[in-house]
């Protein structure tokens, strides 16, 4: 008996069958070799190892930043009303737009701090919506401008204390500012399985260093210092990254700065948004700058300068002359 022959239509359907397998076969291919690729690129380069994990650990949808967006605003919704509301560093790229959301939520006032020139955008911001936002220009490693501004119900500080050489420094300047509640949104590294509280000082980092990271930051020439070489130009230093903190970090910092960490949005393994409460380690573990000064005047106060020891009268002249200059 003559075996059947098979139809046209499944000899159609047994090749696309086939050609879809090899099609298939090739992909496979392909992405087994991105992947050896990728191992041997990391098995060379621990810090990109380290941030590959912490991506495939915390991929990143398309919608990150509307989604921070949209946080922010109702943070600002939230606290807002009815307080008052230092934001500080809002002047860069946004000219303002979150103090004048914090005043169009009803702040009961509003002050703008940055060391930056005002923008033009803000200038005409301010005069479309007939603001009362005020502008106060200084920095916040300066303990004068800090005590110039005074204290606010709510301070707001994104994207400023790692362009900083000092960020404690600066985070204890925002307790100095807040008095109920702290917004601080930052830059972040992911955390390093097995070792707490890492820190990455970036300036000085190698060019294969700076290369892993710029991967996450969006290519070389974006972070001064940490995607590419840190800018020397006199002036700019803050315009340099200086510091990669892990969330863990970031937390002790604060709360060895006077705050509670209450809430924490994590946006992508790179980008972190903590609301604080004034709370933590009381911020009088920390000596006054002029402590050990103080100590010198009273030590020798009985002592007129012509019966001063030789090794203490130049330090004691000195801080008498200034003293009596009311400096």
């Amino acid at each position: 008996m003559e075996a059947p022959q098979g139809s046209t239509s499944g000899n159609g359907s047994l090749a696309r069958g086939m050609t879809k397998a090899r099609r298939y076969a090739k992909r496979a291919t392909r992405q087994t070799a991105r992947t050896v690729k990728d191992r041997a690129a990391e098995s060379q380069d621990p810090t990109l190892a380290w941030l590959r994990r912490a991506g495939r650990k915390h991929p990143v949808g398309s919608d990150v930043w509307s989604r921070l967006e949209e946080n922010r605003r109702r943070l600002i919704a939230d606290l807002a009303p009815g307080h008052s509301f230092l934001d500080l560093g809002g002047m860069y790229r946004i000219a303002g737009d979150m103090a004048f959301q914090a005043e169009q939520s009803g702040a009961s006032r509003v002050v703008l701090f940055d060391g930056m020139d005002p923008s033009d955008a803000f200038v005409e911001k301010h005069r479309q919506k007939s603001s009362k936002v005020e502008f106060v220009q200084g920095d916040l490693h300066d303990p004068g401008a800090i005590a110039d501004l005074g204290h606010f119900d709510v301070v707001w500080c994104t994207g400023v204390i790692y362009h900083s050489p000092n960020p404690i420094q600066q985070i204890l300047h925002l307790r100095r500012l807040a008095t109920q509640t702290l917004v601080l949104g930052t830059n972040v590294i992911p955390e390093i399985p097995g070792i707490e509280q890492t820190c990455v000082l970036y300036p000085g980092l190698s060019e294969q260093g700076r290369s892993s990271y710029s991967q996450f930051h969006g290519g070389p020439g974006q972070f001064p210092g940490m995607t590419s070489a840190f800018d020397e130009t006199p002036l700019m230093s803050y315009a340099n990254m200086w510091w990669g903190f892990s969330p863990s970090a970031l937390r002790s910092m604060l709360r060895f700065s006077g705050f509670d960490v209450k809430e924490e949005y994590l946006y992508t393994p790179f980008w972190l948004d903590v609301v604080a409460n004034v709370g933590g380690v009381s911020t009088d573990i920390y000596p006054p700058l002029n402590q050990s000064a103080g100590r010198v005047l009273a030590r020798h106060a009985d002592l007129p300068t012509s019966k001063l020891p030789q090794w203490a009268a130049g330090q004691v002249s000195a801080l008498r002359e200034r003293e009596s200059q009311g400096l």
